[in-house]
């Protein structure tokens, strides 16, 4: 557990492939518009959601027109930092409209109000800040909850175990990479494929040291309009709380410790330069939240407003020149290529990223 210097809760919380190898090899294919319109939008079914003791909320498609022991291949969700995961749920509820069973976790979720423009609110709180904040920064314990999330999605007979993947967004987005880098060695064929949403490469271990353990495919979304975990470059957060405004980059290593820095280590960046195959998308014109969300992001920007008026902190509202968000349509891609449920389909989508407007740009590794 990290070393906390909780002066500074009030002023800031950070909310923060293997591919074959010769997916990388290939040239890009032209795609059909059915192709490059293929995982836009809703899936074919519909969804419901319910509460797992101990576990989370838990997606789950329905598909009347298959037999009762259908196995639906599925995804772990860790959420960002102070972020409960009911405040995802258009954006879980679109990825298992696609045909994924999904569970993410609502432990660590509350960190309590700590925006001195909400004295009452602030001081109700104010002797449990600790607890709760250390609670939700405890990286072992998150890690904890995503292999118990993995365990009980592998003892359902209605999971295909062969087709587990892991999502997470900010903290839980470099939570994913550190499980799956431990996992590579512990249990090398359970997890068959990461998507890392806006990581935060601030968490312990930081992923982008450990990142190269991971022998299955890996996709980031990242922005460089996100000011909080950019794809590089320094912290832009700000905190709108009276005379404490200003930069927060200063009180990053003060409340994590001297060994952060206002880069993150190089960020999302520096995650991929050191993964083995990966892909990385820079997302254009797109908060630490939206970046996460679907369509135009107004269910994440709502989460971006709630998370301002609980912390004090400015999550920027970038002006987009767009409607639809992309990460989850490549996400989905990506999850059927790796997972090997419409290779083809997927593929062809992921080839069309060069020419989407919507990324500034996209990376493969060598």
């Amino acid at each position: 557990m990290i070393k906390l210097n909780l002066r500074f809760l009030p002023r800031l919380i950070l909310h923060c492939f293997a591919f074959q190898a010769a997916f990388f090899s290939l040239q890009s294919l032209p795609a059909s518009a059915a192709e490059q319109s293929r995982f836009v939008g809703a899936g074919p079914f519909s969804v419901s959601i319910q509460s797992v003791e101990n576990q989370g909320l838990l997606l789950m498609p329905a598909d009347t027109s298959s037999a009762a022991n259908k196995r639906w291949p599925a995804v772990v969700f860790a959420h960002g930092l102070c972020g409960p995961a009911e405040k995802y749920a258009a954006t879980l509820t679109r990825l298992a409209s696609w045909g994924f069973m999904v569970l993410a976790s609502q432990q660590q979720s509350d960190c309590g109000v700590m925006n001195l423009n909400r004295p009452m609110a602030t001081l109700g709180n104010l002797f449990r800040l600790p607890t709760k904040f250390g609670n939700a920064v405890d990286f072992s314990a998150m890690g904890n909850t995503i292999r118990s999330n993995l365990g009980y999605l592998s003892g359902r007979s209605d999971v295909d175990t062969s087709r587990l993947a892991l999502m997470g967004h900010s903290m839980g987005g470099g939570m994913v990479i550190d499980v799956a880098s431990e996992l590579a060695e512990e249990q090398p064929d359970l997890v068959k494929a990461v998507v890392a949403i806006a990581p935060w490469n601030g968490v312990q271990p930081t992923p982008s040291t450990v990142v190269q353990n991971i022998h299955h495919p890996l996709l980031i979304v990242c922005s460089m309009s996100d000011a909080l975990c950019p794809c590089s470059g320094e912290v832009q957060l700000s905190d709108t709380q009276g005379i404490l405004t200003g930069n927060v980059s200063l009180g990053i290593p003060l409340l994590f410790g001297p060994s952060e820095d206002s880069t993150w280590h190089g960020g999302a960046m520096a995650i991929f330069n050191n993964a083995k195959e990966a892909i990385l998308m820079d997302v254009s014109k797109v908060s630490h939240f939206t970046i996460a969300g679907i369509d135009g992001g107004a269910e994440m920007q709502t989460f971006a407003d709630w998370a301002t008026r609980q912390s004090g902190l400015n999550f920027n509202r970038p002006d987009r020149a767009y409607t639809d968000i992309p990460t989850m349509e490549y996400s989905i891609a990506f999850l059927n290529l790796s997972l090997d449920l419409d290779p083809q389909a997927g593929r062809a989508f992921l080839d069309g990223a060069s020419s989407d407007s919507r990324l500034v740009r996209t990376l493969r590794s060598q």
